[in-house]
């Protein structure tokens, strides 16, 4: 795999509130290549947790937020600071379930 100073969206991934349950649970797939940069967005009325590992919590997206992750920014070199190949996304709720809304994964990826 060679590499490019170049970047590319990913596939939108989401999950409607009725799939997301208190067990931690894919979203999409797996990053297919290293991401620069990662947008998550809460537009459940619930609070979602998300982890990479499928058992610790890592962020939290209460009702209506987002957040944005750029993950080279002022990186020492164009390769340095990257989400590596493979990174899975797993959410679930804390408290009161979801009743509407979906939850939504935009990455942006190295373009091999």
């Amino acid at each position: 795999m060679g590499y490019k100073n170049a970047a590319t969206f990913d596939s939108l991934r989401s999950v409607a509130f009725g799939s997301i349950t208190t067990s931690y649970a894919i979203v999409g797939s797996t990053l297919p290549s290293p991401a620069v940069a990662v947008t998550f967005k809460n537009n459940t009325d619930g609070l979602i947790l998300l982890s990479l590992d499928g058992s610790t919590d890592m962020l939290v997206f209460p009702s209506g937020t987002y957040s944005v992750y750029d993950v080279r920014t002022n990186a020492p070199n164009v390769t340095d600071y990257l989400l590596s190949e493979g990174t899975p996304f797993l959410i679930k709720y804390s408290g009161s379930a979801p009743t509407t809304g979906s939850f939504y994964i935009e990455a942006l990826l190295l373009q091999t």
